[in-house]
């Protein structure tokens, strides 16, 4: 009985050690396969890191993408390596489902970006799209290069391959408004003549696409005049739902002038006065362009032919890149018959026939601000 019982408690303790063995095996077959590359056939794929990015993101980005098996062993591993705190952003290309997920982490720790994302906001004036393509981490941009090539057209070795560029006046040399804010993947080694290619293709693109330039003709305008009220458009709109108003008031002041109109043709758009104070005095950091204006339009700059207050008409060029809805609501103005408008404190414009009614809105809605 004895040894029966001992024999039992062997086999029970074989068991047991079988089992655990077999749990431990399979555990280490499950951990190490999830490193492993994906099953199939092997291909390969990009990926953009984006700024800000965190490791668990990015792991669930590569599960989705099919490059990995689990987003989690990603994330340890990717801790362990040090991958959070040494990642660039940008689009990483030539990652294949045949890499183990820590050469994939090797590949993201050891290699640059091959392209970099950039943002160009809406209302960016020449100068400022410069910087931050210098600050973006290009290798090869040269901020001269692109203030030399985007304010000396003439400079530009590429200017025939850009139809917009012919709309530009004649005695007129720059690119103010015809680079479109967007956000862009430019290749690492984008150069500044990369840069302007690709932003004047953007423009192109969508004056082609969104029929501007036909319905801008329909409206008495070129091109370039389109631009150029778009670009005062979108300085001037705070409340998105104003800008079709807004590009009406302009409009109207340019093309629909009543006989005894108080206006005599000029904007008095506030964004040209400061495009003129800024280009005659450019900020200093840490000084931002578009700062407040100090004094009433017509004393600031007057002799500028960008300050719409004391010259008729348009100014000389746009005063900075517009957005798409601005080139839209440009190039086919709502029909109205506004020729004032002002800003509440709440954002949103009040927009009126006559000055007697301009007057008397601001005078109501200052009281009540």
């Amino acid at each position: 009985m004895k040894q029966a019982g001992a024999r039992a408690a062997i086999i029970a303790v074989l068991l047991v050690a079988v089992i655990v063995f077999g749990a431990i095996y399979y555990a280490w077959n499950t951990m190490t396969s999830i490193f492993q590359p994906v099953p199939g056939p092997s291909h390969t794929m990009s990926i953009e890191i984006q700024k800000g990015e965190t490791t668990a993101q990015i792991g669930d980005d590569l599960v989705q993408k099919g490059l990995i098996r689990n987003a989690l062993a990603f994330r340890i591993w990717a801790r362990i390596k040090g991958l959070d705190t040494r990642l660039q952003a940008g689009m990483y290309n030539d990652l294949s489902t045949s890499m183990t997920i820590s050469q994939i982490i090797d590949k993201l720790l050891d290699g640059q970006p091959n392209a970099i994302r950039v943002i160009i906001p809406e209302g960016w004036r020449l100068e400022q799209i410069g910087h931050r393509f210098a600050t973006s981490g290009l290798v090869k941009f040269n901020e001269q290069d692109f203030l030399k090539y985007t304010k000396h057209i003439d400079l530009f070795p590429d200017k025939g391959k850009h139809p917009v560029l012919n709309d530009v006046p004649q005695g007129q040399n720059s690119m103010e408004g015809l680079l479109f804010p967007d956000s862009y993947l430019i290749p690492l080694d984008g150069t500044a003549r990369d840069v302007v290619n690709i932003m004047l293709n953007g423009m192109e693109d969508k004056i082609t696409q969104n029929h501007l330039d036909a319905a801008a003709k329909q409206h008495q305008m070129n091109v370039y005049q389109m631009i150029t009220l778009a670009s005062i458009v979108e300085r001037e709109t705070l409340a998105p739902e104003d800008r079709g108003n807004i590009a009406s008031v302009y409009w109207n002041r340019l093309y629909k002038i009543p006989a005894n109109d108080e206006t005599r043709e000029l904007l008095q758009a506030d964004p040209t006065v400061q495009y003129a104070r800024d280009t005659l005095n450019p900020p200093k950091a840490p000084n931002p362009y578009w700062a407040p204006l100090q004094d009433t339009g017509g004393q600031i700059a007057a002799d500028s032919p960008w300050n719409t207050y004391t010259h008729q008409n348009f100014p000389p060029t746009p005063i900075c890149s517009p957005g798409l809805a601005s080139l839209k609501d440009a190039a086919a103005p709502p029909s109205t018959n506004y020729y004032y408008f002002f800003a509440k404190k709440d954002g949103h414009s009040v927009f009126a026939s006559t000055l007697a009614e301009f007057e008397t809105d601001k005078q109501k809605y200052e009281i009540r601000n």
